[in-house]
């Protein structure tokens, strides 16, 4: 028993010490070359799409369920987002969830297992045998306006081509992206 905590606490903290390594070097090394595909910003007016393709990836091939995409973007007015999470799939009544996924953003976390709340049927970019299934995860309050983190957890967070023709149909659901919507009282 206090083996596999002891195991489990390194782990995490391998899983912390390669995202603040990736972090950095993300930041300083890629900055020129991928300016401004992180960066969002976002308005009362409108919502914000956090896709997996323009995220920096931490894949952890010992322990799958750490994989961590994470963007930076700017919120510019405060107030409440609805958080959804987009899947690709190819079942929408299974979305084959095995665990829950985490969103962190600012200082709330989320936890919760994608159910497929919506399926997205006029998506271009998604084709057969593929379906986008979104699943409400919470809301998320911005207090002010600033610099924040998205950072999502999950084993199904994985790079995937943006032709998803060419993605094999045994991943059977993959994230597909994070979409902040402004919520109105």
């Amino acid at each position: 028993m206090m083996n596999e905590l002891l195991k489990k606490s390194g782990v995490v903290g391998l899983i912390l010490v390669i995202s603040m390594t990736a972090c950095q070097n993300r930041n300083s090394a890629n900055n020129k070359v991928n300016e401004g595909k992180s960066d969002k910003n976002i308005s009362l007016n409108e919502g914000v799409t956090l896709l997996i393709k323009d995220a920096a990836l931490i894949e952890v091939d010992s322990n799958p369920e750490y994989n961590t995409a994470e963007w930076q973007f700017t919120v510019e007015e405060p107030g409440r987002y609805d958080v959804w999470l987009s899947s690709l799939t190819c079942d929408t009544a299974h979305l084959c969830y095995e665990d829950n996924v985490i969103i962190t953003a600012g200082d709330t976390r989320l936890t919760k297992r994608p159910v497929g709340d919506q399926i997205v049927r006029d998506d271009k970019s998604v084709s057969e045998p593929w379906f986008r299934a979104d699943s409400h995860m919470g809301s998320i309050f911005f207090s002010q306006p600033g610099e924040y983190q998205v950072q999502v957890i999950s084993d199904k967070v994985e790079p995937h081509p943006s032709d998803i023709s060419r993605l094999s149909v045994e991943k059977h659901t993959l994230i597909n992206s994070v979409i902040l919507k402004p919520k109105v009282n």
